[in-house]
């Protein structure tokens, strides 16, 4: 389960970067590296996932947790 909800996320923030920089190399003809926009949704993900507010015992109080597993963040 929480793992779905990670790729989800992962998915939607990496569309929206890469959108971002598309428009960005069209508009202002500038670019940014491959690191920095890894770090950037990373950053987007984390901040996602810590505005979430779980009380208790709910089911996906580990998300947190499970994204430094998978990223090694």
């Amino acid at each position: 389960m929480m793992d779905s909800i990670l790729l989800r996320l992962v998915f939607h923030a990496i569309i929206y970067f890469v959108w971002k920089e598309r428009n960005t190399r069209r508009h202002h003809g500038t670019w940014m590296t491959t690191d920095r926009m890894i770090r950037q949704i990373d950053k987007a993900i984390r901040n996602r996932i810590s505005s979430l507010k779980y009380r208790g015992n709910h089911k996906l109080a580990g998300l947190v947790s499970r994204w430094f597993e998978v990223y090694g963040g």
